[in-house]
Formats: C-alpha cells, structure tokens, sequence
C-alpha cells in the first residue's frame, strides 16, 4: 500500500493509474511504482493492496495506525453478531459474547492487514442488516449496507458471501414454513420427500456434466488441483513445511461427485484439525489446542444432547438451522482448497463465531428443557 501512496503523492494522476491498474501490461508513468509491488499479479490480493493504499492515505503510510482500522472494522462486524444475537436468545448473552468476543484464532487472524479482518466485519455487518430487512424493518441505510458489505466481501473473497446465501435461503424458508398451517406442512413435506430424490435422479447426471464442461468449473478444477498437489507437496509452502501440509483423500477426484464425497473429511479438517502433533510452527500449535477444544466440545454436546435432539433444536429454530448450515458448508470450502493448516487456520476466522454460537445455544437450550425433568425426580 505504501507504493501507491507514494505515487499519489508525487501526482494523483500517476497515483489513479496506478489504483486503477487492471492485471494489464504496464506502461507510463506508473510503471516505476507498479513494479515494486509484488501482489498485483493476484486480483483479489491487489485489491487488499488497493483498500490498503486508500486507508494509507488518511494514516500517513503508518503500518499500526492503519492495522488498527482493520481490527476496528473487524470488531464491529463482530459486535453486530453480538447485538444481534443476543437479542434473538436475551438468555444466553454471557455465553455469546465469550463465544465471539474470545475466540483465540479469531482475534489474531481479524486484527491486522490481512484479507480475513475484511471479511469477518463484513459478515457481521451483512447478517445483522439482513435480519433487519428480513424482520420487515426496511431502511434505506439497511440496504445500502447490505450493498456496501456484499460489495466488500466480493471484491476481496467472493466465496465468503456468496456460500452465505443458501443459508440464508433456509433461514426465510424456515421462518415461513412455521407459520404455515399443519395440513400444508404435511403436503408439503411429503411432495417435498418424493420431489429431491426424484430431482437428483433426472437432474444431477445432466448437471454434473454441464459444469464440468463449463470454463469457471475447469479453472477451479487447475486451481485446486494445484493446491492439493503441488503447493501441498512443497517442503517450504505456507504452512512450513510438510508436517504442515494435508491431504484429502478424494484430492485426486475432481469432479462434482468427487467433491460431494469429500464433503465430511473436508468440514473435519476445518472445524477440528490440526491436531498438536500435525504442527511446525507455534502458531499452528496455538491453533491446535483451539481446534482440539472444539472438537471436545462438540463430542460433549452430540453425546448429552443427542443426535435426535440436536436435529430437532436446530431445525425447530432457523436461526440455528442457518448458523450451522453456514458453518458446514463454508467449512467445507475452506477444507477443500486450502492445501496445509497455515491458510486453513486464516482462512476459516470467519465461520468460527457462528459455529461456536451454534454449540453453545443449542446446548444451553436443550440443558434447560432437560433441568425441570430432572426436579420432577
């Protein structure tokens, strides 16, 4: 960022060439400042460069003072999650706030220059104004945040918003269907049941070979295959080394099915892993004894909650439901695509809150229907 603020204070004519660079030859004036930068070859990394520069500009290059207004972003969408949680379960808010305010790899990953800091804020801020929208408190400040954030999010790690709106798909269907009467339920749920096999059957073959066929579904296809392959081979990738490396074991199968099959090992390694003995570097081991946590708590709840009653609590309350689903589905992205721990421990700050939110209400929920049946006796 502070190449392109220099080139704005020799001339902004130079400085708006250079913010306007589009990965296209360099020429002209620019040219002495555009190669100095390192991470314009990237879109989404030059765009973190762009956003950089304009705060840069305000902070007089200062790398702490513009690291603080990261954080500060962060935070806020962070605090959002906060209001707007703890409105929905009053009941819990001690609970909430511990859960998103200190979670370890959340406030290293989030408080600095770094793409996740951007796109945890983001996400606070787009779910707390989609629940306003969706509880019918339409503003016009509302949807020009909404815009604003998607906009944001898109522009630095499209993935992170754009897995975030079949969750949010469930979140209105769940809501409505509960309003509906039990005749239209049952109807409902029964074509339900017949139509998504029967879907799956006539569609899927003609959808798996009209995405492998499509440019975006190759290039992702070299683009992972790539990363499983050949950075996570590297004796010095991102993550250190290869005791920081992982491989899936459907890595090899590239196609849509392929992918639906690695689905549980891919959430596994995002929400769980690594495990203390897979690290190289202190980070990473900070980080295990995170994941390990979690992966106890989880254990804990499945076993004195139970599998029924978690299905039942998180289907009977889609504020749950979309909590979970965003956390799986993003998981499973996250897992997939990124090839050793290093980038998987960055990459997965943003789903975090949500899914230890997800843990501590539905447990706290079903431990208080469970209390008055143990005083009865």
């Amino acid at each position: 960022g502070k190449d392109l603020v220099d080139a704005f204070y020799e001339s902004p004519l130079i400085g708006t060439e250079v913010f306007t660079y589009n990965q296209s030859s360099i020429s002209g004036l620019s040219a002495s400042y555009l190669s100095k930068i390192p991470y314009k070859r990237d879109i989404s990394t030059w765009r973190m460069v762009q956003i950089t520069g304009i705060i840069q500009l305000f902070t007089f290059k200062s790398y702490y003072t513009t690291s603080l207004f990261f954080g500060l972003w962060s935070f806020l969408g962070t605090w959002k999650l906060i209001q707007l949680f703890t409105t929905l379960y009053k009941h819990y808010y001690k609970m909430i706030c511990i859960a998103v305010l200190f979670i370890p790899s959340c406030i290293f990953w989030s408080s600095g220059i770094i793409k996740e800091a951007i796109t945890t804020g983001g996400i606070g801020f787009f779910v707390f104004y989609f629940y306003k929208i969706l509880n019918k408190k339409i503003k016009i400040n509302y949807i020009i945040n909404l815009i604003v954030c998607f906009l944001l999010i898109k522009w630095v790690k499209g993935a992170t918003i754009y897995v975030l709106f079949p969750c949010l798909g469930l979140l209105i269907f769940l809501n409505y269907y509960q309003k509906i009467t039990f005749i239209y339920k049952l109807t409902f749920s029964f074509l339900l049941v017949i139509s998504i096999p029967l879907s799956f059957y006539i569609i899927l073959p003609k959808l798996q070979v009209f995405i492998q066929k499509s440019e975006e579904f190759n290039s992702a296809q070299s683009t992972i295959s790539g990363f499983q392959g050949d950075h996570g081979s590297r004796s010095k990738g991102h993550g250190g080394g290869e005791a920081s490396t992982y491989h899936l074991s459907t890595a090899g199968d590239l196609s849509l099915l392929g992918m639906l099959k690695s689905f549980p090992e891919a959430i596994s390694y995002t929400l769980f892993r690594p495990f203390p003995w897979e690290t190289s570097k202190l980070v990473q081991l900070i980080g295990s004894f995170e994941s390990f946590a979690i992966l106890i708590m989880t254990l804990v709840i499945l076993i004195k909650v139970g599998p029924i009653r978690n299905m039942k609590n998180t289907f009977n309350d889609p504020n749950l439901a979309f909590i979970l689903t965003y956390s799986l589905l993003f998981g499973f992205i996250a897992g997939y695509i990124s090839f050793n721990y290093g980038v998987l421990q960055r990459f997965k700050t943003p789903i975090m809150p949500f899914y230890i939110i997800y843990l501590i209400i539905n447990y706290s929920k079903s431990n208080s229907k469970l209390k008055p049946f143990r005083k009865k006796r």
